[in-house]
């Protein structure tokens, strides 16, 4: 004889058809309060038994589950078990490959989760497509610092670097060089006297 157990089948409940109401009313017809009331109470006597053989139904299925759960063996248990950890382990590689290709081809690393494919090649050709249709962004360019650091300015002197940036023998307080330059600063030529 097998070690299978002989297990017995639960047949489902077959569910009652619901009769239609009886008090439609018709074109001509009165409506009669007492014959509705009679239908409505009806109606909700047959959903109070419904109600009550859904719970057995569910009931019966949890029980059922249980009954199974417990003769399964211990073997079959630990497979189970083997099972959901090789699934979650297949999740865990397949995300780590889909990183790696979007590092490897410069995909940002938000994107990885949307790449197709179960082999690093596959993963990659589709890392490439994708980084294809995303719109570039604009180089930005290299601009150096603007404060430099020690030893920028070692073979100038602040006077070498004034003389360069303004001329030589400027004064920028003297009124005539700021006309014959057009601008700087005026001083009215009235000498301020007490009265």
């Amino acid at each position: 004889m097998s070690d299978q157990p002989i297990e017995p089948k639960v047949e489902p409940q077959a569910a009652q058809p619901i009769p239609t109401p009886e008090a439609e009313p018709v074109e001509g017809e009165k409506f009669d309060a007492a014959r509705a009331m009679a239908l409505i109470e009806k109606l909700r006597g047959e959903i109070k038994e419904l109600k009550v053989k859904a719970k057995k139904a569910d009931e019966l299925t949890e029980a059922e589950q249980k009954r199974k759960e417990a003769e399964m063996t211990e073997l079959q248990k630990k497979q189970a078990e083997l099972d959901k950890a090789n699934a979650e382990l297949k999740a865990l590689h397949l995300t780590e490959m889909r990183r790696a290709a979007a590092v490897k081809t410069g995909l940002p690393l938000a994107f990885a989760e949307r790449l197709k494919g179960e082999t690093p090649e596959e993963l990659e050709a589709d890392a490439k497509l994708l980084l294809e249709a995303l719109p570039k962004a604009p180089q930005t360019p290299k601009i150096e610092p603007t404060s430099p650091g020690p030893g920028a300015g070692v073979g100038e002197t602040i006077a070498q670097r004034r003389a360069r940036i303004y001329g030589s023998n400027v004064d920028p307080l003297d009124p005539n060089y700021a006309k014959a330059h057009g601008g700087g600063v005026l001083w009215p030529e009235k000498t301020l006297t007490p009265k």
